[in-house]
């Protein structure tokens, strides 16, 4: 195994190794870091609205879970700096994934304003994985979010929305030692 290669385009990595940095990057994307500090257990996610969509975060707990006999009482999760629903504008096909996946979650999509011809629409990613985390029993306060929002401080982080093809890419670490 080439951990070089064999680990270099994937959204979420898990394990108990020290001395082992996990690294994600992002340009408004989510980044989620996980730590078990009983099982010495350490994640790194990255959620882009299709992780979101699919509920990455929800498979990073279930394997902690099975894999490394984690509590998910035990875990804490950071959520990185990302793009807020402020920032979260879609058009009306995405909107229907997040509706269609999350219907029973409630405010986590807000109606924007009617631009070129089409409306708009605001999904509030971050939320949805919080109240993912909830629904897996994770405790309210070991869910850390930055509450920032990499598009509003685009001068602070890099943010695809603000910057476009000039952006740069933000970092995510965890490690054990």
């Amino acid at each position: 195994m080439d951990l070089a290669t064999d680990f270099f385009d994937v959204d979420g990595i898990i394990t108990s190794k020290k001395n082992l940095t996990l690294l994600t990057t992002s340009a408004d994307c989510i980044s989620m870091l996980l730590f078990d500090p009983i099982k010495s257990v350490i994640g790194n996610v990255h959620s882009g609205w299709r992780g979101t969509a699919k509920g990455i975060i929800k498979e990073a707990i279930k394997k902690m879970v099975v894999e490394y006999e984690c509590n998910v009482k035990d875990i804490i999760c950071c959520i990185c700096p990302s793009i807020r629903k402020c920032c979260f504008e879609v058009d009306e096909e995405v909107k229907n994934i997040f509706y269609n996946n999350y219907k029973e979650m409630d405010n986590i999509i807000f109606k924007g304003k009617f631009k070129e011809n089409k409306q708009k629409y605001y999904i509030d990613t971050v939320q949805i994985n919080k109240n993912m985390l909830y629904s897996l029993g994770l405790k309210k306060e070991n869910i850390i979010d930055s509450n920032l929002c990499t598009v509003c401080n685009c001068n602070m982080f890099h943010s695809y929305r603000a910057d476009k093809e000039k952006s740069g890419r933000n970092a995510a670490i965890i490690s054990l030692i």
